[in-house]
């Protein structure tokens, strides 16, 4: 390896943005708390669905199972 293969130039900052994994629009930090505001409030709704459908299948599981252990299957 010679001295030119070793070397690494820093980028400029319109290479860094232009690299960057971000929308040019989103660069603004207010829009991109707006957008991980609203997506932390999509999923903890998402989330709370899920717990409620969760503790109504438990129940219905609940259910079952007492019905097979009353009927002497279990």
């Amino acid at each position: 390896m010679n001295i030119k293969e070793s070397i690494v130039l820093p980028m400029s900052m319109e290479e860094e943005y232009r690299n960057a994994d971000v929308d040019a629009d989103s660069l603004d930090l207010e829009t991109r708390i707006e957008r991980l505001e609203f997506k932390n409030n999509v999923l903890h709704k998402y989330v709370n669905k899920l717990m409620v459908e969760n503790k109504q299948l438990r129940e219905q599981l609940e259910k079952v199972v007492s019905e097979y252990r009353n009927k002497g299957v279990l």
